[in-house]
């Protein structure tokens, strides 16, 4: 089955183009605050953070400093830090990254880190030796491409027919499940799990999802490029862009169901995160720069996964078909600036091993 994703674009593009995701870590702060203060470690204790998608690291390496600094606060000297991402992920300029003046070595230059090159839909590291979890926009990506998909006239759950719906749904519950058991195993007792990822409101009719004005541009360039004979029709129709943003009550399932003897849900809510590209055209108005952020934004987290699960499969280059892609959501928001909002919720799940 295809997997959804090789990882962000590498080769510092991804950092470079993440203020958003940036953004969305940063409203987090006090949920992280609150989560080290609510571990049970001592003063001399040894303890271990793990950062579940990592990426190249320039988010990442902003939580993962917030939170030493704060265990380093309450006088833990021995701190170990474990990132994990697809073996296919650009490990090197991670590496880069944690070795400049804004890695959190600098701060905590006795701190020592491991690569964990194994995808967070399983265990990625010893059982129980993880005091501190973090993931920042990563959890909200599918392990795979939902099979048997018919959705020719949308990209995205909030476009999909109610057949498509339900296949994509189910693979997000099955991976949330697995995601969250993996870390049941490998958190120590007390030990406590950050998320933050894309949520939807499930509170309205229809269901409020994030980011879906971005995906119907999407669609609209995509469905451009199948009427050129670009893509062909059958590729395009069992393609979901495999992002599924949570409810609430989606997030909390597994933490009240299967897995409430091992894991205790502390919080989990939504929180609005202006989109920085929207902002900044407000006050600029200029819309050739906003087009190009936008697009560029776009391009960062999504490249891999079009291009494997679409431009691969097609007649022409890959390399060229991605290209005209992006070509051509930059020209479309050129055009109509205010037609493809990104309207974001950001949920939060916060979780303790018991």
């Amino acid at each position: 089955m295809t997997k959804a994703t090789t990882g962000m674009r590498g080769k510092g593009y991804y950092d470079a183009h993440s203020t958003f995701q940036g953004d969305v870590a940063a409203s987090g702060a006090a949920l992280l605050e609150q989560a080290v203060d609510s571990l049970k470690t001592a003063a001399g204790s040894a303890v271990t953070v793990a950062d579940y998608g990592c990426g190249e690291g320039k988010n990442s390496m902003a939580i993962v400093g917030s939170a030493l600094d704060r265990l380093a606060e309450r006088g833990v000297t021995q701190m170990s830090v474990l990132h994990s991402d697809l073996p296919t992920n650009d490990w090197s300029s991670l590496a880069t990254n944690l070795s400049s003046e804004a890695s959190y070595l600098s701060r905590h230059p006795d701190a020592r880190v491991l690569f964990a090159p194994r995808g967070f839909f399983e265990r990625v590291t010893m059982r129980s030796s993880v005091t501190l979890g973090t993931s920042g926009s990563a959890a909200h990506w599918l392990s795979r491409q939902p099979p048997g998909l018919d959705m020719p006239d949308g990209l995205y759950r909030s476009d999909a027919p109610p057949a498509a719906l339900e296949k994509i749904l189910a693979q997000a519950a099955e991976d949330w499940l697995a995601f969250l058991s993996a870390r049941a195993d490998e958190l120590q007792p007390g030990g406590v799990l950050l998320v933050q990822m894309l949520g939807s409101d499930g509170e309205v009719d229809p269901v409020r999802v994030s980011a879906a004005g971005l995906l119907k541009l999407m669609n609209e360039c995509g469905r451009q490029m199948v009427d050129a004979g670009d893509v062909p029709e059958a590729t395009y129709a069992a393609y979901c862009f495999p992002v599924v943003p949570r409810t609430v009550e989606e997030a909390a399932a597994p933490v009240n169901g299967p897995l409430a003897d091992r894991l205790e849900l502390l919080h989990c809510g939504l929180t609005p995160v202006p989109s920085p590209y929207h902002v900044a055209l407000e006050k600029t108005g200029d819309v050739e720069t906003f087009a190009k952020g936008y697009a560029a934004f776009t391009r960062a987290f999504s490249e891999t996964s079009l291009r494997q699960g679409l431009f691969s499969k097609s007649e022409g280059d890959p390399d060229a078909l991605t290209d005209r892609f992006f070509a051509l959501m930059v020209k479309k928001l050129i055009e109509n600036p205010n037609d493809y909002p990104f309207d974001d919720l950001t949920l939060a799940v916060m979780i303790r091993r018991r």
